[in-house]
């Protein structure tokens, strides 16, 4: 008789640890959503493109002092005299233009190059290298946290705070055609004992190889006699390094990265050789930038072109141009850049004439990526460059989403408090959701999508006291969205299930133990 009660015993005893594993291993499985009952993460994200994947990588190119008067066709260029200027006649710009996108006038807020580079960057008409070195003030520090590499190739505008944002840059200490100075600096940030670190290091180290040749061979590049040749051969070199960056991250197609690109002649010619050589230096830059734009076509990579500023000229014979002093400052031509977009999903031919600034610059690259953070300090617009469009929901905790198209459905998860859709085309769609803690209603609503859309949707939450069903099936895990219909919290989910667990455990305990 003992002998059996000890036997029962250690079926009981058995029993209760089979449960109390079994509670042990549901209770994080719900909470962390492996049953897709739980809440969500406040900071969980639901991200997908509707196109296909994005291209992982960019250049942006800023031409020191290049000004858009002098450029595109619609615009008319004229002295501080008034005296009627002329076009560089340039071949490449305009094949790029015309299979991508460009704004006819931008302004720069302020045309000097250090709060031009620094506009550009941060998003920001106020910006200086001051706001240039606060955490996350610019697009470097959004495309990082989206785990890109930052690669710089600078020879205008490479201020300290600017030269930490990148992992690496090759920069010009003298910013100078005559006595210039190339030098590398490496931001160590990345951590060697992850895999993800350990690569991003390698990378580097081998773009640090590269630049070194580049360095080593930089005076072949300003060795010409002929003063026009020796400027654009400054240029080269910028446009040449940033090449072979792009040469080693051939090889690594699954890392996302950027490359920003400062060159420098163009302005150094307008200043010290006059208005003729600016529109030659111009046209030897375009020539020069087919080996750029060509590489990017086969890497299937966004490039963008703009200037910090533009240049002016009091006559048409004077010697030099000015952009930041007193009567060049307030000019057309000082004041007017480019922003030349091409790319995969970029619109094609299209000129944009609604009225935009150079702290549109930044978002707008950030968006190309499907990207709808923007920098900390930003007050700059998304300009509507791409065929395809991304729509981001932020709500304050976990929701189930619905979006319709016409009729058929397009999205439909559940459990994320934010959600960025890229790829999907301009118009009318319908936006259903629910809340999962039960909180709220499932509203619907209307949203008409003619570029990057962000909408915090706290404001559109209302209150109620019995949540409706979306009723959807999350393509994510393929749970129900809402179990119970959504009307019931996941919280009283979870605890239903383990008073049943623990239910049907005590009377098979106490089975074993009549018997």
């Amino acid at each position: 008789m003992s002998q059996r009660r000890f036997q029962n015993k250690r079926k009981i005893v058995s029993v209760l640890v089979f449960l109390l594993i079994l509670f042990s291993v549901c209770t994080p499985c719900f909470d962390t959503g492996v049953f897709h009952f739980a809440d969500a993460s406040s900071e969980s994200v639901y991200s997908t493109d509707l196109s296909g994947a994005s291209p992982r990588g960019g250049v942006l190119l800023i031409v020191d002092g290049m000004g858009s008067a002098y450029l595109f066709p619609e615009l008319t260029p004229y002295t501080l005299t008034n005296e009627s200027e002329k076009h560089a006649v340039v071949k490449t710009l305009p094949r790029i233009w015309e299979d991508g996108f460009r704004i006819s006038i931008m302004k720069s807020p302020h045309p000097v190059t250090e709060l031009g580079h620094s506009t550009i960057v941060a998003g920001n008409t106020a910006a200086n290298s001051e706001m240039v070195g606060y955490s996350d003030s610019t697009l470097m520090d959004i495309f990082r946290e989206e785990g890109f590499l930052c690669i710089g190739v600078m020879q205008r505008g490479d201020f300290a705070s600017m030269r930490q944002k990148f992992d690496i840059i090759a920069y010009d200490e003298t910013n100078s055609v005559n006595n210039m100075n190339f030098t590398i600096q490496r931001n160590d940030r990345y951590d060697n004992s992850t895999p993800e670190g350990a690569q991003k290091q390698k990378i580097i180290r081998e773009i640090e190889t590269e630049f070194e040749k580049y360095q080593k061979n930089a005076s072949s590049y300003v060795s010409s006699k002929e003063t026009s040749e020796k400027y654009a051969g400054y240029n080269r070199w910028a446009l040449d390094s940033a090449c072979a960056a792009l040469t080693v991250m051939e090889k690594y197609p699954d890392q996302k990265f950027v490359v920003v690109i400062s060159a420098g002649a163009v302005d150094s010619t307008g200043h010290y050789r006059g208005y003729y050589a600016y529109l030659d230096s111009i046209e030897r830059l375009d020539r020069d930038l087919e080996t750029l734009w060509n590489k990017c076509k086969k890497n299937n990579l966004f490039l963008a072109v703009t200037a910090d500023h533009g240049m002016s000229f009091e006559t048409l014979d004077k010697k030099g141009g000015g952009h930041s002093s007193g009567k060049y400052a307030k000019s057309t031509e000082a004041t007017t850049i480019p922003f030349i977009v091409w790319g995969p999903n970029v619109k094609k031919g299209t000129v944009y004439a609604g009225e935009t600034g150079q702290d549109d610059i930044a978002a707008t690259f950030l968006s190309l990526f499907g990207i709808s953070e923007s920098p900390r300090f930003s007050n700059g617009n998304v300009l509507p460059a791409k065929e395809k469009v991304t729509l981001s929901l932020e709500f304050p905790g976990a929701e189930n989403v619905q979006i319709q198209h016409s009729g058929r459905e397009i999205i439909s998860a559940s459990g994320y408090s934010k959600y960025v859709i890229s790829g999907m085309e301009p118009g009318s769609y319908t936006v259903k959701w629910s809340g999962e803690s039960g909180k709220y209603a499932q509203t619907e609503m209307s949203v008409f999508i003619e570029n990057d859309t962000r909408k915090n949707m706290s404001e559109f939450l209302k209150s109620a006291k019995t949540p409706v069903s979306i009723s959807t099936e999350s393509k994510e895990t393929g749970g129900l969205a809402n179990f119970g219909g959504g009307a019931m919290s996941t919280k009283y989910v979870v605890a239903v299930l383990i008073v049943l667990i623990n239910v049907i455990g005590g009377a098979f305990a106490y089975r074993i133990y009549k018997k």
